[in-house]
């Protein structure tokens, strides 16, 4: 009985610690370029111009693997929506925009994946950075659509009409 009561206590917390987060990319940028995030979590890339992928897999400028934890690839696409992904394996992951030139031009990026337990210490020290419009020009004017970004790598859109 007490295993069951555990288990049904300790799998909703863990579901509370999952969390989302956003990788903005443009020409020629991965923003943020890292980012820490917990086993569980999942990263959404969302294009804001030109056509790029997310390549885990071997690296564009190099031709050698990254030696991730895990490999993928995503098809190359214009849409607002380059990928998504969620990240099981603990570990360090270094990628890449396949799309000729864009590597070579400094689209590259790092994602650092902790256990679920070493990454629940720093939930509570989660602080602004930085608050952009959404051209990502620094600001705290109201009215408008801001993106508050945050020390752990993740971001937030909001509108706050006054």
């Amino acid at each position: 009985m007490k295993k069951i009561l555990l288990i049904l206590i300790y799998f909703p917390l863990t579901l509370l610690a999952q969390t989302s987060h956003i990788v903005n990319t443009g020409m020629l940028y991965f923003n943020p370029y890292e980012l820490n995030i917990s086993t569980g979590d999942t990263v959404y890339w969302i294009n804001e111009g030109g056509n790029h992928n997310v390549n885990f897999d071997i690296n564009t400028l190099t031709g050698l693997s990254f030696n991730n934890p895990e490999s993928f690839v995503s098809t190359p696409t214009t849409s607002t929506d380059i990928y998504s992904y969620v990240f099981t394996i603990s570990g360090t992951y270094n990628y890449d925009c396949s799309v000729y030139g864009h590597a070579a031009g400094g689209m590259t990026g790092k994602i650092i994946v902790n256990n679920a337990n070493s990454i629940n210490d720093q939930i509570f020290t989660k602080k602004i950075i930085k608050i952009t419009d959404l051209l990502g020009r620094k600001t705290k004017q109201k009215n408008q659509f801001l993106i508050y970004l945050y020390n752990d790598g993740s971001s937030e859109k909001k509108i706050i009409i006054e």
